[in-house]
C-alpha cells in the first residue's frame, strides 16, 4: 500500500473525471499465452503457468461506466492534450505443476499446485505525448478455483488435442473470491536521440487478494515505430507526435518483481488453508526477475506482437518458467 501511495503522490495523478484527453478510437484485443509457444525448449508444455486467454475491448464506452471513478490518471498543470483510453477485459489462467501424471503427489518437495483464475477488469491508461510519461490503472474482479472453469478447459483441449490429459485438477485451489487493483507508470529512461531507439522505465504496484507485489524495469525498442506515448495503443492516429502507418520493431524487457504473498500459489483468503497442496509463506521467492523478448507488426488499423517471456523461480525448488505470448489488436472504430 505504501509503494503505491508514494507511486500516486511522485506522478502527480488526479483519480476524477476531466477534458484533458482526446478521442484515440476503439479497439478489440486478443490475447494468448501459452507454455507451448516457446522457441527455446518446444517440448516444455504444461509446467507452472499453462495457459492464459484474454479479449479487451478498448473503448471510451467504458467512461460512462461507475469503475471509471476508481481509476486513475494522469493529472495536467499545463494546456497540454493527454490521450486517454478505456478499457474492459474478460481472461482466463490455468496453472499446473511440474507432473500432472498424478492425482495425489506426494506434498513434498513442493510444486506449484493446479490453479484456475476467471476474472473481469475495467482499466484506464493515459499518455501525455508531451511529457513522455504513461500511467495504466485496473480494477478487477474474479475468482480462482473450479469456478474459473480451468479444469474443464484444459482437460476438453487436450482431449480434443489427443494429448495427455492431467489427472491432478480434483486437488486444485478452493473457490475463492478475488479483487485487485494495479497500477502502472511508465516514462522515457534516456532522451530520445534516434527515432528507431528507444528506452522506457516503468514502475508497478498490486494490491488486493490475488497477489501484492511492487516491481520496476526497463524496455528497449530497436526499429521502425510511432512514439510510446503519442497516445495509448502505440497505432497510428494522423495527429500524433509520429504518424507512421506501418510498423515493424523489436524489443527486450528486463523486469523485477518484490512479492508479498500470491493467491494462485497460497490459495484464497478464505479458503487457501483447506488446501494441502497450497504452499506456505516460506515456500515463496519474495523476489524474482523476468526477461521479455518480442516483436512488433502493425499496419494502420492492426497490431500483431510475439512475445517469450522468461521468469525466475517463484517458490523454493521451482524450474524457471516459460511461455509464449501472442497479442492481436485490431481498430473497430474511431
Amino acid at each position: 500500500m505504501r509503494l503505491l501511495i508514494i507511486i500516486l503522490f511522485i506522478i502527480n495523478v488526479n483519480p476524477s473525471f476531466s477534458q484533458d484527453s482526446t478521442r484515440v478510437g476503439s479497439f478489440v484485443q486478443v490475447d494468448w499465452e501459452n507454455d507451448a509457444f516457446q522457441i527455446r525448449r518446444r517440448s516444455v508444455t504444461d509446467r507452472y503457468y499453462s495457459n492464459g486467454i484474454r479479449v479487451a475491448h478498448l473503448s471510451n464506452f467504458w467512461q460512462k461506466w461507475p469503475s471509471r471513478h476508481a481509476l486513475l490518471k494522469l493529472h495536467s498543470t499545463r494546456n497540454d492534450t493527454y490521450n486517454s483510453l478505456y478499457s474492459f477485459v474478460i481472461g482466463q489462467e490455468i496453472y499446473t505443476p511440474r507432473n500432472t501424471k498424478i492425482a495425489r503427489r506426494p506434498l513434498y518437495p513442493n510444486d506449484r499446485p493446479y490453479a484456475g483464475y476467471l476474472y473481469a477488469s475495467w482499466g484506464l491508461t493515459t499518455t501525455d505525448p508531451a511529457g513522455a510519461r504513461r500511467l495504466t490503472s485496473a480494477l478487477t474482479l474474479g475468482m480462482i478455483g473450479p469456478v474459473s472453469g480451468a479444469a474443464d478447459v484444459q482437460e476438453w483441449l487436450h482431449g480434443a488435442l489427443g494429448q495427455h490429459v492431467p489427472v491432478g485438477w480434483g486437488a486444485q485451489m478452493k473457490n475463492d473470491p478475488i479483487i485487485s487493483y494495479s497500477v502502472r507508470y511508465e516514462g522515457r529512461a534516456i532522451p530520445k536521440f534516434s527515432s528507431a531507439f528507444d528506452v522506457i522505465g516503468d514502475v508497478e504496484g498490486t494490491i488486493g487478494s490475488l497477489m501484492n507485489l511492487a516491481g520496476m524495469g526497463g524496455t528497449v525498442r530497436v526499429g521502425l515505430f510511432n512514439d510510446y506515448f503519442q497516445n495509448p495503443t502505440s497505432m497510428y492516429n494522423a495527429g500524433g507526435t509520429s504518424a507512421r502507418k506501418f510498423q515493424c520493431y523489436a524489443f527486450t524487457r528486463v523486469g523485477f518483481r518484490a512479492v508479498l504473498d500470491n493467491a494462485l500459489l497460497q490459495g484464497g483468503w478464505l479458503n487457501g488453508a483447506k488446501n494441502f497442496y497450497a504452499l506456505p509463506a516460506v515456500e515463496l521467492q519474495h523476489f524474482y526477475g523476468q526477461i521479455d523478448v518480442g516483436g512488433v507488426i502493425a499496419s494502420k488499423n492492426a497490431q500483431l506482437t510475439f512475445t517469450q517471456h522468461l521468469r525466475s523461480a517463484e517458490f523454493v525448488n521451482a524450474l524457471v518458467d516459460q511461455w509464449g505470448h501472442i497479442s492481436l489488436l485490431v481498430r473497430v472504430g474511431q
